[in-house]
């Protein structure tokens, strides 16, 4: 019996090499669905996992150090979370329901880790947050509500033996379900309740100590910031950032807690472009930021932006890239000249733009037989073959672009796209008129762009 039981741990094991972490998987009802896994947090940074046609695939981490790995599954939510360190040998087997949705099975090592992490994210997604019962409820209430959320966790926390462990995840716990309870007064908006603080949720925020990283994570001190602000009076107008930065210097004394707190915010507003000049925002940051690497990073970012910023300017040239058409024909949106263009940039994988596309085509209809004005879309598309397919389905009968990883770039560095789907408008000399544009499905676009091509 001895022997017996050593042959079936091997067997649990599937082989694993000593000391390196390894997750085998297998999929129920796999048909070929893209997935793909990365740490927390790096969705950006995404790998995809070879899954074989029966499901089974294996993935063997290059850090052996311990981390959270999210896996998802082409349109099927949610993403699951996988505990892995040195040595482990875990295995999640995955089904796909016709829902579209991922049920979870954890067997080898680390199977309370897993479970747990389940469970921690079940929470933090859950629909309960936004329902209407819930955000009705006065703070007192809502943070029972919390505490017992809390309660069932602590319950799971506890099956965790590696003490180290249980003691990271139960800041990470604390602090989510702290977020949570911050949060509460920005889902209050739109509950017709007069605009009168509840004191019990006063009371908790002046008890969070913004100065500990342990008690206090960005999103959090994001709130407190934003508060702080409307009791000075602040209503909405006027410069943003430059008074939220000033509020964080008057409210944190922690320098590491403040440095990484206003670096975070600039470096998010140099992902993208909008559409306002940043110049009092970084003299302020200059001015109560300590740190010196992380100023020369994020005035060296601002550089970028500074520069990108006047080129998307109206009546400043669209800076140009490559595309392809459906027949493999390549152009350059500078091909384009000669009339007004009305550009959408896409994808297939993005829900909000298909919901567009409807309204697409009713502006194609509506400037049919205008030869003033083109509408095109432009695809960010990786797998061309997919929006290929895409298109043979839906048929769309105004022009039809994909770009290449090379030109994607290019869209990334010059155009500063923060999502998707993105309008813009340009002139017949290829400059732009408006960088963000109105969206077909809002009123009123269609005579938007009559006004301005009609000027």
């Amino acid at each position: 019996m001895k022997s017996l039981f050593v042959l079936l741990s091997l067997a649990a094991c599937w082989g694993c090499t000593p000391r390196q972490a390894v997750l085998k998987g297998h999929i129920e009802n796999y048909h070929g669905e893209v997935v793909r896994i990365c740490t927390e947090g790096n969705a950006f940074k995404r790998d995809t996992l070879s899954v074989d046609s029966l499901g089974n695939f294996e993935f063997m981490p290059d850090r052996q150090e311990g981390m959270i790995y999210e896996i998802s599954v082409k349109d099927h939510m949610p993403w699951v979370s996988v505990y892995l360190a040195e040595g482990d040998c875990s295995e999640v087997r995955l089904t796909l329901t016709a829902d579209k949705q991922v049920e979870t099975t954890f067997s080898g090592d680390r199977v309370a880790e897993n479970e747990y992490l389940r469970a921690y994210s079940a929470t933090e997604s859950s629909r309960k947050w936004y329902e209407p019962g819930m955000n009705a409820l006065p703070f007192k209430d809502y943070r029972a509500v919390v505490d017992g959320m809390d309660d069932d966790l602590q319950k799971m926390l506890l099956q965790i033996k590696d003490s180290e462990l249980r003691a990271q995840f139960a800041v990470k716990q604390h602090l989510m379900l702290q977020t949570q309870l911050a949060y509460y007064v920005w889902r209050q908006d739109g509950n017709d309740k007069e605009d009168v603080e509840d004191m019990d949720y006063a009371n908790f925020i002046t008890t969070i100590d913004v100065n500990n990283p342990m008690e206090c994570n960005d999103d959090i001190l994001g709130v407190v910031i934003s508060r702080k602000m409307k009791l000075d009076g602040y209503d909405g107008t006027g410069d943003y950032l430059p008074l939220y930065l000033e509020t964080l210097d008057k409210l944190v004394t922690n320098p590491e807690v403040k440095n990484a707190h206003a670096t975070g915010m600039l470096l998010q507003q140099f992902q993208y472009f909008s559409g306002n000049p940043l110049s009092a925002s970084v003299e302020r940051y200059n001015a109560i930021c300590t740190n010196d690497s992380l100023k020369a990073v994020v005035n060296a970012e601002y550089a970028e932006y500074d520069r990108v910023y006047g080129n998307l300017m109206p009546g400043k040239p669209a800076p140009d890239f490559e595309m392809m058409d459906v027949n493999g024909k390549k152009c350059r949106l500078s091909d384009l000249k000669g009339k007004y263009v009305f550009v959408d940039f896409w994808a297939t994988w993005c829900a909000p733009c298909r919901e567009e596309i409807p309204h697409m085509a009713k502006l194609q209809e509506h400037f049919a037989n205008d030869s003033r004005i083109a509408l095109v879309s432009i695809s960010v598309d990786a797998n061309v073959k997919t929006w290929k397919n895409f298109l043979a389905k839906d048929k769309p009968t105004w022009e039809q672009y994909v770009v290449d990883a090379k030109n994607n770039a290019i869209l990334d560095k010059e155009y500063r796209i923060f999502g998707i789907p993105h309008f813009m408008l340009l002139d017949p000399e290829g400059c732009f008129v408006q960088y963000s544009f109105t969206r077909p499905s809002f009123s009123g676009c269609a005579e938007e762009i009559e006004q301005i091509i009609n000027r």
